[in-house]
């Protein structure tokens, strides 16, 4: 009863995505957050899809304002689930990839968007990202990421499929992004901004699985891939050292560590308010820990389905108060897989933080 319970509990909050020119903006009778619905295009999943491997569909310029009072909207969260195509009934949320809300490629670049909000925000390209066994994030009340109120968005979902090989399936991703406007009640006071920080290895450990999690041939789209190349990101490792954010787990336990100042790149000392990770079946889990002082920040855990291959559940960490981070401080971050199958695995580590802006919007 207790595996059946939590098994519900994940299905309910699991996954779904966009539906090119499908959407619709409504009012809950319950709150006064309007609540924007994208529904993707049908996925068919006809044999085993990988990382980056499934069909994909991408919403574009979408607009969170319904009037022009306000000169700020805020995305307090989203929840997403995997549905039928046909019925749109939800199904297991194991045949979800990865989704991105971002900025419309095609518009304002995040350092002109943070122009329009005063320069008091930092945000940039991405403003969320749901993963297998994390298909909702809800911020902690009060908390919100702003928008200008005219920008648009892109939504974009992918599929894998990593068991059924013997049938076909037809889904479809179902998302509703938590928006409220600046001057509406009830509306956020307090700014966050994120960071996504990777451990990475060296090519000669890359996965030899033939996928990535980086954007592909495809789509160069700036939300394409589960993973996201920057600067910052690339000034992670030592100098000429190739490092690669997919690599390949060779059967047991292994513990893999890595710096992440550089990516952190804090402007300033704040306060982690919500956070959760990305990672690949036989995960265990990861630990940001301040090497500066020798303490762990947080450690948050991954759980695989105990019946198939693939991530059900992986934690989060939210916190009204928050947790102090330094911008002087060395921080580290590690991921522990525990391969328990016979041949190398492909794995990936990220850790999404939402921090707190030091400037009121």
């Amino acid at each position: 009863m207790r595996f059946v319970s939590r098994r519900l509990v994940l299905l309910t909050v699991a996954g779904a995505l966009v539906w090119p020119g499908v959407y619709s903006l409504t009012r809950s009778a319950s709150t006064t957050k309007p609540v924007l619905t994208l529904v993707s295009d049908p996925y068919r999943l006809d044999k085993i899809y990988h990382s980056m491997e499934g069909p994909m569909s991408i919403q574009s310029g979408i607009r969170l304002a319904t009037a022009d009072k306000s000169k700020v909207q805020w995305i307090t969260g989203l929840e997403t689930q995997v549905v039928d195509a046909t019925e749109q009934k939800p199904i297991s949320q194991e045949f979800f990839c990865h989704s991105n809300l971002t900025f419309d490629e095609h518009g304002l670049t995040p350092d002109q968007h943070n122009q329009e909000l005063g320069g008091k925000t930092h945000l940039d390209w991405r403003l969320f990202t749901l993963v297998p066994g994390r298909l909702a994030i809800d911020l902690p009340p009060g908390f919100g990421v702003p928008i200008p109120n005219d920008a648009a968005l892109d939504y974009l979902t992918m599929s894998l499929n990593l068991n059924a090989r013997d049938r076909v399936v037809n889904v479809r991703m179902r998302t509703k992004v938590h928006t409220i406007a600046g001057d509406e009640p009830g509306a956020p006071t307090k700014a966050l901004f994120r960071r996504a920080l990777y451990v990475m290895q060296s090519r000669s450990q890359a996965a030899d699985t033939g996928h990535s999690c980086m954007a592909n041939a495809r789509t160069q789209h700036i939300g394409a891939g589960c993973a996201e190349v920057s600067k910052v990101n690339l000034m992670a490792g030592k100098p000429g050292e190739d490092l690669m954010n997919l690599w390949s787990v060779p059967p047991g336990r292994h513990v893999y560590t890595m710096e992440i100042t550089p990516q952190l790149n804090l402007p300033f000392d704040t306060t982690i308010h919500y956070a959760t990770i990305h990672v690949h079946p036989f995960a265990r889990g990861m630990e940001l820990r301040d090497l500066t002082t020798g303490t762990t920040v947080f450690r948050l855990n991954s759980q695989d389905w105990p019946d198939r291959i693939g991530v059900a559940h992986v934690d989060e960490f939210k916190s009204v108060d928050g947790v102090r981070i330094f911008r002087d401080h060395r921080y580290e971050l590690s991921a522990e897989y525990d391969n328990t199958s016979a041949s190398n695995a492909d794995a990936m580590a990220i850790l999404y933080l939402y921090l707190l802006e030091q400037d009121q919007i």
